[in-house]
């Protein structure tokens, strides 16, 4: 009985090490991601106008969907035995919450990440084979405080541009309607534009 038992502990306990090994892998590989991720949208990433449903399906919502069933069946064990550790129904639904929020985010860095890396490649290839255009659009706000920026108009929808701290003290006195946005762009794919170069313009 007591080899029994201690043969027992010593496998909680090897399962225990194996366990946070796994868990220390995975959080290097979750920081990686993270600052590759912050790099990405920092420096890789093109500016782009326009929209599409598409985009929000197949390059946003279902490679998380995906990811989330791909580490949910990787990781199901754990999951399973951490959601039975509890007997209190909040408890459960807590865990439930907790995991799924942390799958999407997780899935968000890995496939998501994937799947924007690959549209944005295909965008610019495809932008490339076309000419530049210069499309004029009406300033519909200057926002002036926290992350200041400019919303215009761009085919019946509403987009923005980040503007730098000195653009946006001069923002400060100045009224929307007398101002446009010159912006020179590609089209790409799925009714989005690269855009390449812009400026704001005083309406004569």
């Amino acid at each position: 009985m007591r080899d029994k038992r201690k043969q027992k502990i010593r496998e909680k306990r090897a399962l225990k090490n194996k366990e946070k090994k796994k868990e220390k892998i995975q959080y290097y590989l979750l920081i990686s991601a993270l600052i590759f991720c912050l790099i990405n949208l920092t420096f890789i990433e093109n500016k782009t106008i326009g929209h599409d449903k598409r985009y929000q399906i197949y390059i946003f919502w279902l490679p998380i969907l995906i990811g989330i069933l791909f580490f949910g069946i990787y990781r199901r064990k754990f999951l399973i035995e951490k959601y039975l550790s509890f007997k209190e129904v909040y408890v459960k639904i807590y865990v439930i919450g907790f995991y799924l929020l942390q799958g999407i985010v997780v899935s968000y860095l890995s496939f998501g990440q994937i799947a924007g890396l690959t549209w944005n490649y295909i965008n610019q290839k495809e932008a490339a084979k076309n000419p530049t255009e210069i499309v004029i659009c009406k300033v519909t706000r200057f926002y002036t405080k926290k992350n200041p920026d400019i919303s215009f108009k761009f085919k019946n929808r509403t987009e923005v541009f980040s503007v730098t701290s000195q653009m946006n003290r001069e923002n400060y006195n100045r009224n929307p309607k007398d101002y446009e946005l010159e912006i020179i762009v590609q089209k790409g794919i799925w009714n989005y534009y690269i855009v390449k170069h812009w400026k704001l313009k005083k309406i004569n």
